[in-house]
C-alpha cells in the first residue's frame, strides 16, 4: 500500500499545482451552480410578467366593438389591419385577430416555445374567453336560466406527490444531473494528465519501469483520479445545497413575487442522514466505475488534445439518459433498469432526491455498478500491460 500511496500523492500534487484545475473543478461550479439554478428561470418569468403587464398592439379584422373593447381591457392596443398573418410572420406585430362568420381566428408565432408572440396570443384568448362566457350568461339570464348551470360540479387539482418530492422543486432534476457531468468533468482532467498527458511528457515509461507493481500504479492513478472527480461532484452539489437553501432564504421575497407565489424554483433537499449517505455511496461508486473507464481511453490516446477527443463523447452518452429522466414518470420502470450501467444509477439519484427510491432499487443498482467498477479497473490494469497500448505515440 505505500506504493499505491506515493503513487497517489504525487498525483494528487500533480493537480494541486494546477491553480486552474482547482478553480474550475472545485471552486466554479459552487460559484455557476445557483446563478444556473436561479438566473434563467428568473429572467424569463420577469420577462413573461413585464409582457403581461405592458401594453401590446395587436393586429385585427373586422372585429366587433365588444370584442375590441374586452382586449383594450386586457391591455392589448387593437391596430386594424388588412391581412393579420402577414403582419404577424413579418413580426410587424406580436399578434393578430381576425374575425369572420362566427369564428375568431388567432394569429402568432408559437414555434418557438415560450416567446412574446405566445404570452400575448395567451392574453387575447383570455380576453375573447372571458367575453364568450359573457354572452352566454347574458343569454341563460335573458331566457331565465341561471348561469350556474354552466358548472354543475367543481373540480379541483391537489398535489400527492411525497413531501420530498415537492420539496425539491428543480434540484430533482438539478442534482443527479450536475453530480454525473461533475464526476465525469472532475475525473477527465486527472485522467488524463496521468495517461496521455505523461505519455507527452515521457514520465511514464520511467513510472513503468520502477519496481512498482503494476496493479499499484494503476490503483494510485484510479485513486487521484476518483478523489479529484468526487470533489468535484460534491462542489457542485454544495452549490446548489447553497442555490436551494440560502440563496433562497436571502431573497425568498424576491423570488415569491417573481414565482407569483408558486414554489415550482430553486427547491430544498430535505432527506434524512440515510439519504445523504446513499446518496454519496451511488455518487462513489458510478465515480469509481467511471474513472477506470477514463484511464484506459486516456492511456490508449497518443496526445493530450487526442484524449480529450475520445473524453467528449463519453460525456455526450450520459446527457441524453440525464435528459430523459425529466420524463422518468411517462416509464414503466423494470427492476432490469436498475442492473444497467450508469443508467441504474442515474434512475437511483432521481429516486433519492425524491424519496422514492426502493430497498431493492438501492441494493441491485449498488451491487451492479460495483461489478462494473471492479470490471472496468480490470480493463484498465489490462491496457497498462499491454505494450502496443502504453507505447502507442
Amino acid at each position: 500500500m505505500d506504493n499505491v500511496k506515493r503513487i497517489f500523492r504525487k498525483e494528487i500534487l500533480s493537480v494541486l499545482r494546477e491553480r486552474r484545475v482547482i478553480f474550475s473543478t472545485l471552486i466554479l461550479p459552487i460559484l455557476l451552480m445557483p446563478l444556473l439554478m436561479y438566473g434563467p428561470s428568473l429572467l424569463l418569468r420577469n420577462a413573461v410578467r413585464t409582457t403581461a403587464e405592458q401594453v401590446q398592439p395587436v393586429g385585427v379584422k373586422n372585429l366587433p366593438e365588444p370584442a375590441l373593447e374586452a382586449l383594450r381591457a386586457a391591455k392589448l392596443q387593437p391596430v386594424p389591419v388588412d391581412d393579420p398573418e402577414t403582419q404577424v410572420r413579418e413580426k410587424k406585430l406580436p399578434a393578430a385577430v381576425a374575425y369572420a362568420e362566427g369564428r375568431y381566428v388567432i394569429y402568432g408565432r408559437l414555434s418557438g416555445g415560450l416567446t412574446q408572440s405566445s404570452v400575448v396570443v395567451g392574453k387575447i384568448e383570455g380576453a375573447l374567453r372571458a367575453l364568450k362566457e359573457q354572452e352566454v350568461a347574458r343569454t341563460l339570464q335573458s331566457r331565465g336560466i341561471s348561469p350556474a348551470v354552466l358548472e354543475p360540479f367543481g373540480i379541483s387539482t391537489q398535489d400527492a406527490s411525497p413531501k420530498q418530492e415537492r420539496s425539491a422543486g428543480l434540484l430533482a432534476f438539478f442534482i443527479p444531473y450536475f453530480l454525473v457531468l461533475f464526476i465525469l468533468i472532475g475525473g477527465q482532467v486527472v485522467a488524463i494528465d496521468t495517461t496521455a498527458g505523461e505519455k507527452e511528457k515521457g514520465t511514464l515509461e520511467a513510472l513503468l519501469a520502477t519496481p512498482v507493481p503494476l496493479s499499484q500504479i494503476v490503483l494510485g492513478k484510479a485513486l487521484a483520479t476518483l478523489v479529484v472527480a468526487l470533489a468535484a461532484a460534491l462542489s457542485s452539489v454544495t452549490g446548489i445545497v447553497l442555490g436551494g437553501t440560502v440563496v433562497r432564504s436571502f431573497f425568498a421575497r424576491q423570488l415569491e413575487a417573481m414565482q407569483g407565489g408558486g414554489s415550482q424554483l430553486g427547491g430544498v433537499l430535505a432527506l434524512e442522514p440515510a439519504g445523504y449517505l446513499a446518496l454519496l455511496v451511488t455518487a462513489f461508486l458510478f465515480a469509481a466505475m467511471m474513472v477506470s473507464v477514463q484511464l484506459t481511453l486516456g492511456l490508449y490516446a497518443r496526445s493530450f488534445k487526442e484524449a480529450q477527443s475520445y473524453m467528449a463523447p463519453l460525456q455526450f452518452v450520459f446527457i441524453l439518459p440525464l435528459i430523459a429522466l425529466q420524463f422518468s414518470d411517462f416509464l414503466t420502470q423494470q427492476q432490469w433498469y436498475y442492473a444497467l450501467p450508469a443508467f441504474n444509477v442515474m434512475l437511483l439519484l432521481d429516486g433519492l432526491v425524491k424519496g422514492s427510491a426502493q430497498g431493492w432499487q438501492i441494493g441491485l443498482t449498488w451491487a451492479t455498478t460495483l461489478l462494473f467498477a471492479l470490471l472496468a479497473l480490470m480493463l484498465a490494469m489490462r491496457s497498462f500491460r499491454r505494450e502496443e497500448v502504453v507505447f502507442r505515440n
